[in-house]
């Protein structure tokens, strides 16, 4: 019997459909063999006993190959004594539904007995329709080596900051959370440790602009060194920290040591020496060395922004008939009531000092030589228009007051004040109480005018 071919060739016509998912299947990729081949570990076991195993996993263990770990009985000797019971516990935890998937790391033995770190991800799969445990794994003993040793240079590093004698703390970059206090921070701070780790460092300052400063310095240094900072203890008390810092890593992140000493008492002791060395004892004001050095200030400064600047030289009219009629006690009190009303008469920005017993200079800063005799006249007439009162006494009180205005030929503030004494020695001449201008042409240097109590 003969076949047609037509119907031959239709009987041999292929499902188009079925075709289509053929090839789709052959390119897919062999997910065994992905497994198989897998960088990680991969263990599927029910009871912990072996159903299946990549060779990362026998290698990461130790063994030759993938069939060592399946002829094992159970996974018993790959896990820690202490570890086993609570891989039991997780184990019954997840078979039952009561957890999808873990992720953690754990501690294993490897067949030559050494014991390893690994990362560990467990979920529940189907295995050939029944539930199994399918464990993920990588080695992390390396890094957990170098954990433990960064640790326990952490505990070393707390160990020998506890024992310094000196308050130190250390605070995370990111946001200033403290993460170490030691015991002398808690004293200077009075907080307990407890309080201070719940605080952020900026809470420590006075100002925030020295915790920002601190900050921007760390932009380009990677230590400080004497800082002056101002901070508060939890008490309010403000005090002067003399300051330290380097940056390290420090529970895995970058954080900034710092070191602290109190100056306050010895700023307080610097601020009286300082007080004592400028000061003018009976008077409160500048003595001559102080004042000279600041004038000499003043004068660089109007020279280099081209301004103007007056000094005036003060003397008290008939200072040795009041000293020997009321007493040198009297005296005293004179000298103090005139630099009382000299102060109200001037402003702040002017420079008052005493240059000997009854005499005084000023600087006057950006200052004319009208607008400084006008301050000047001001200033003679305030002190002459009521006594100053000297324990019992009240005592009538004028000064003469000379003023000389900046210029060229100055070599310096003793050249100035020696024009401005020039102008007081005339108005003394002149009938005392009264204020002199200085030619605006300096005159020739000359020695120092006679004193004025012998005029």
């Amino acid at each position: 019997m003969m076949t047609d071919p037509n119907i031959a060739r239709r009987g041999r016509r292929r499902n188009p459909v079925r075709a289509d998912r053929r090839q789709e299947a052959e390119a897919a990729p062999d997910f065994h063999s992905l497994v198989d081949d897998a960088v990680q570990g991969i263990i599927i076991h029910r009871n912990f006993k072996p159903l299946y195993a990549n060779n990362a996993f026998a290698e990461l263990f130790g063994y030759a190959n993938a069939q060592e770990i399946l002829s094992l009985p159970l996974l018993r000797g790959l896990v820690p004594d202490d570890v086993w019971p609570r891989l039991e516990v997780e184990y019954d935890e997840m078979m039952r539904g009561a957890k999808k998937s873990t992720i953690g790391r754990s501690r294993g033995i490897r067949k030559d007995g050494k014991e390893i770190w690994v990362a560990v991800t467990l979920r529940v799969v189907d295995w050939q329709g029944d539930p199994a445990m399918m464990l993920t794994s990588f080695d992390i003993t390396k890094q957990v080596e170098l954990e433990y040793s960064l640790l326990k240079n952490e505990q070393k590093l707390r160990a020998v900051l506890e024992i310094l004698p000196y308050p130190v703390f250390i605070s995370r970059r990111s946001d200033g959370q403290l993460l170490f206090v030691n015991r002398k921070s808690c004293l200077l701070f009075q907080q307990s440790a407890g309080q201070f780790l719940r605080m952020k460092s900026s809470d420590l300052y006075v100002d925030q602009a020295d915790k920002d400063n601190l900050d921007n310095l760390f932009n380009s240094v990677s230590d400080i060194r004497d800082i002056e900072v101002r901070m508060r203890t939890s008490e309010g008390r403000v005090f002067i920290a003399e300051m330290a810092a380097i940056l390290l890593d420090y529970n895995g992140a970058p954080s900034m040591l710092v070191a602290l000493n109190d100056i306050s008492q010895r700023k307080e002791m610097e601020a009286e020496l300082f007080r004592q060395a400028s000061t003018d004892s009976l008077t409160g004001i500048s003595n001559r060395g102080y004042f000279q050095n600041q004038a000499e200030q003043e004068v660089r400064r109007a020279r280099r922004f081209a301004r103007d600047m007056t000094a005036m030289m003060i003397d008290i009219d008939h200072f040795k008939p009041i000293n020997d009629t009321y007493g040198h006690a009297a005296g005293d009190s004179v000298i103090q009531g005139v630099v009382k009303r000299a102060l109200e008469s001037l402003r702040q920005s002017d420079s008052i000092g005493r240059i000997g017993g009854e005499e005084f200079a000023v600087v006057l800063p950006e200052t004319s030589l009208a607008a400084a005799y006008d301050v000047a006249d001001r200033l003679r007439a305030h002190i002459e228009e009521k006594p100053i009162i000297a324990g019992s006494a009240a005592v009538a009180c004028t000064v003469s007051i000379g003023i000389a205005q900046l210029s060229a030929q100055d070599g310096g503030i003793e050249d100035l004040l020696h024009r401005a004494d020039t102008a007081l020695y005339a108005a003394k001449n002149k009938g005392r109480n009264r204020v002199e201008m200085a030619a605006i042409t300096p005159l020739e240097k000359k020695g120092r005018a006679p004193s004025h109590d012998e005029t």
